[in-house]
């Protein structure tokens, strides 16, 4: 079979075992005690116990089909899986045991150290094409700690925004299926495997996840998502431009996360509210606040994340100056939205 034979191939194999094994877990759930209480928190408003049995299914995917791909062989791709591993292992501690945000944090911040230390970081700072560096052991420094804020920051972007059915799993579809258009271009045959197997996962989770959900992703599935994308975004190399006017691409594919991440913690900072309490004052709740839908809500939310992606792919072919001059105005764009909607809100 041919490259794009392959593709499909992966594909479609992942959408069905990761909708079979969705289909399994809803009956497993109960039995062993995974599932997602309603009223347990404030924001939940389901009304009756569902699974969240939404991470394993993500993982068991992964480790059955990565084998078809491969790719075992290459060391970036073995240091993902095995990271993403513990992070889902250690939501689904979370998902049993309900830890405390430290616990939390401390988990992800394993997960990206043990990530950079088999060999996946961000290598930025010190390039030539960078558009900042000291030439000196400080741009190895800056290296790590932008590679474990990015990782901790998208991991709790994704976590943060899976509140409403279908939301983060469909956004997650919807980064990863650029991923796999842009890696397939540039011919990183592994990256574009990974991508066509967890596209097809996303795409089994949603059957279930979408409204009315009969699975929830769990801190486990929405974690190990977000842990996933932000390994995939490091690994990826654009092969275009200079790292100058594309460095921040995977800023704009993640944008609807990311903003919302930042919507909440600085809403909940400026009125003096705990961010690490779940509340109902994201993105989709303020757009229901003034008179759309939920549903529509995330429709619209996964639009902007379609509209900032296609952003992202015209800037690779931009020069410098121009690229970022684009990325300043999504900058600028976000921080109005953040105005508009933080206006006189109130919990």
């Amino acid at each position: 079979m041919n490259y794009f034979d392959n593709i499909m191939l992966l594909l479609l194999l992942s959408i069905m075992l990761a909708s079979l094994l969705s289909w399994i877990s809803i009956s497993i759930g109960p039995k062993i005690g995974l599932m997602d209480i309603p009223g347990s928190a404030d924001h939940k408003k389901h009304i009756k116990p569902i699974p969240s049995t939404g991470g394993v299914v993500l993982l068991l995917t992964i480790l059955i089909m990565m084998p078809l791909t491969g790719s075992w062989n290459k060391p970036e791709m073995n240091a993902i899986t095995f990271s993403s591993t513990f992070i889902c292992i250690f939501g689904l501690l979370d998902d049993f045991l309900n830890l405390s945000p430290i616990y939390k944090l401390t988990g992800q911040l394993i997960g990206a150290m043990l990530l950079i230390n088999l060999g996946v970081q961000v290598n930025i700072f010190g390039s030539p094409d960078f558009i900042y560096r000291t030439d000196s052991f400080l741009d190895e420094w800056l290296n790590y700690i932008f590679t474990i804020l990015w990782l901790v920051t998208l991991t709790n972007a994704f976590n943060f925004i899976d509140s409403s059915d279908g939301l983060s799993v469909g956004l997650g579809g919807f980064s990863t299926a650029f991923f796999l258009i842009i890696s397939l271009m540039n011919g990183q045959t592994s990256l574009t495997y990974f991508c066509s197997i967890l596209l097809g996962v996303c795409i089994g989770l949603y059957f279930f996840n979408a409204y009315p959900a009969r699975l929830f992703l769990g801190d486990s599935g929405a974690q190990t998502l977000g842990f996933l994308l932000s390994a995939l975004a490091i690994i990826y190399n654009p092969g275009t431009g200079s790292q100058s006017s594309t460095w921040f691409v995977p800023i704009l594919i993640f944008y609807v996360p990311l903003f919302d991440l930042g919507l909440v913690v600085l809403s909940r900072m400026k009125r003096g509210v705990n961010i690490y309490i779940a509340s109902r004052d994201h993105t989709y709740h303020r757009l229901f606040a003034r008179g759309v839908p939920i549903q529509h809500s995330v429709l619209v939310l996964h639009g902007a994340s379609f509209i900032m992606s296609i952003v992202g792919y015209l800037c690779l072919n931009l020069s410098v100056m121009y690229s970022n001059i684009v990325f300043l105005l999504t900058i600028l764009l976000g921080a109005a939205f953040f105005f508009e909607l933080d206006k006189n809100y109130k919990a």
